[in-house]
């Protein structure tokens, strides 16, 4: 059965801490199913010389709390590869926040993150 997409020749590098190696992933259904040399078919194929595959990138520690409510793309760092971020770690998130707390969780995070009162009240949405 041919896969969905082939990722070809691409210097893999898989987060293991092994040197990257010159390789295949081969994906069908949203799943890696081969990485290495793959010699089956695909129905969409991307030839990867000269580029790194790799998987994506947590970033644990972010400060994107209000940030996502104007930005859903999190620049920069989607920028840098990152795939996935956590939020709230730190303590000033403003999610769950009961409506008659969003003042307090608003001047915490002009106090903390230095962002601009009027930025947050225009831009977070609460939701």
């Amino acid at each position: 059965m041919p896969c969905d997409l082939l990722i070809r020749n691409g210097l893999v590098v898989d987060g293991t801490g092994v040197p990257g190696r010159v390789g295949d992933v081969a994906i069908a259904d949203g799943r890696i199913v081969a990485v290495g040399d793959y010699d089956g078919t695909a129905r969409e194929v991307l030839d990867a010389s000269d580029c790194v595959v790799s998987p994506g990138f947590i970033d644990p520690h972010t400060h994107y709390d209000a940030q996502i409510c104007w930005d859903g793309a999190l620049t920069p760092s989607c920028w840098h590869g990152v795939t996935s971020v956590v939020l709230g770690n730190c303590g000033v998130g403003i999610a769950p926040c009961h409506p008659a707390a969003r003042e307090v969780a608003m001047h915490d995070l002009v106090n903390v993150e230095a962002i601009p009162y009027e930025v947050l009240k225009q831009g977070i949405t609460w939701d």
